[in-house]
């Protein structure tokens, strides 16, 4: 038995009866013996919530426990002790619903649904968007081959509009069906690529994909729909490749945050945020919603890595000291000594790319940054001694130091470094002023 394709095999379930959970009555008597598990999606996780085996008579019972219930969102049944495996991935729209099928090799036609059967609603509403889009492709591409001259040239160009509004009619009526197929459909379309407005422009592609994800897409069925994190990194790499400015990533964040009102939820959501906007260099928009994060009152902890950054090294705050591998302490406020008017901390790792071409570009403006009295501290998260001794030996500055435990050294846990390349550069007090990952920052920062 296969994993049904997504838009094939969705079960939706009726309640059972109890009002502190759900369940969902299952008959597969072709797969009597054998053991299963099911499991429910919150945000990037997979919970297993039940593991048994099927009995005799092939009848079993799901059930959602009283925490997670009323579930709406994907879950998955997997037969978990065969060499083909197999099971059915299914959506649950808050309530519970009976499946059962006679075969041992099921599938969309030999399934029967009792009590709500949307596995066809949904296959139509796929199709029928599908048809659209598929039209819309071809006469667009059909129009790139004649001249705007061409007596086809108008015709052409009219369908073409048609087939766009037939698209925004499609997704008025997805808004006005009450269905949660008609919910969970515009997330599947997110993860795919698809907008929810036809253009054969990608940057307009793009904007209309991040209007939708800042001003219309529920993240609460976005957290149990098993796209949580593609769909959250989709739109972080939007604004910071395509969108770009930090006052628009602002806004659209505040929106977003506004929207949320699940405290853990939104901590998740933050975390995965900050771990892309570093990912991708953007930590001067994580500086930008410093504020709305701190001041929201819905984080419920500043935990691990990711979190710290809105609680350590912050723009504004006394920089934290650098231990030596030695043992020995710099203090951040006696870095700026003798010449030195700031110290700029480079965070870094000899096998990181980017660190690569930013320390070459650093080697070009070293004497411009000599010039400015800026003091350079280089730290690396190498783990590889003759790799780190070889990187040092092309610094023209002296003080390059590593502990050799990675991004799990003091400094980098102490700084919440993310990513490398990290810069942070630090005034005479030992105050920080500015954290980024780009040098021109830096220097535009420190001009003379």
């Amino acid at each position: 038995m296969q994993v049904r394709n997504i838009f094939a095999l969705f079960i939706y379930f009726f309640l059972s009866g109890s009002l502190s959970a759900q369940n969902i009555e299952m008959n597969f008597p072709a797969f009597a013996g054998k053991a299963y598990d099911f499991i429910i999606f919150q945000g990037d996780k997979q919970v297993k919530i039940q593991h048994d085996t099927i009995p005799a008579n092939g009848r079993f019972t799901l059930v959602v426990p009283t925490q997670y219930a009323p579930y709406t969102g994907m879950c998955r049944w997997l037969i978990t002790n065969t060499a083909e495996g197999g099971g059915l991935d299914m959506a649950v729209p808050g309530y519970g619903f009976s499946v059962s099928c006679m075969s041992s090799k099921p599938n969309s036609a030999n399934i029967s649904y009792n009590g709500y059967d949307a596995v066809n609603e949904l296959n139509r509403l796929n199709q029928e968007q599908r048809v659209i889009i598929n039209r819309f492709e071809t006469i667009t591409h059909a129009i790139s081959l004649y001249e705007s001259t061409h007596p086809l040239f108008s015709a052409l160009q009219k369908e073409q509009r048609a087939q766009v509004l037939k698209y925004n009619k499609f997704q008025q009526d997805l808004k006005k069906n009450p269905n949660y197929n008609a919910r969970i459909l515009p997330i599947f379309n997110l993860n795919n690529g698809i907008a929810p407005q036809l253009s054969n422009n990608r940057e307009d592609q793009a904007r209309l994909v991040n209007l939708y994800i800042t001003d219309k897409l529920n993240f609460d069925d976005l957290f149990t729909s098993g796209h949580w994190t593609s769909i959250i990194q989709s739109w972080v790499q939007l604004q910071a490749q395509v969108v770009g400015t930090k006052a628009s990533f602002v806004k659209d964040f505040n929106s977003i945050s506004r929207r949320f009102t699940d405290a853990n939820r939104y901590t998740d959501f933050v975390g995965k945020v900050t771990y892309f906007l570093t990912k991708y260099g953007k930590d001067d928009f994580v500086e930008a919603i410093t504020s709305t994060v701190v001041n929201s009152g819905k984080i419920t902890a500043y935990e691990g890595a990711t979190m710290q950054v809105y609680t350590k090294a912050l723009v504004g705050s006394k920089a934290p000291d650098i231990v030596l591998p030695d043992g020995k302490v710099m203090k951040s406020g006696e870095l700026a000594t003798a010449d030195y008017r700031k110290t700029l901390l480079v965070f870094f790792a000899s096998d990181c790319g980017h660190c690569e071409e930013l320390l070459k570009t650093l080697q070009v403006h070293y004497q411009s940054l000599q010039e400015r009295h800026i003091h350079i501290v280089a730290l690396a998260a190498d783990a590889d001694e003759e790799i780190f001794k070889r990187s040092k030996l092309a610094f023209p500055w002296e003080d390059t130091f590593c502990d050799f435990k990675g991004m799990l050294g003091v400094n980098f846990r102490s700084y919440a470094v993310l990513g490398t390349p990290t810069l942070v550069l630090i005034n005479a007090k030992g105050i920080i002023e500015l954290r980024t990952s780009k040098l021109d920052e830096v220097l535009i920062n420190s001009k003379i």
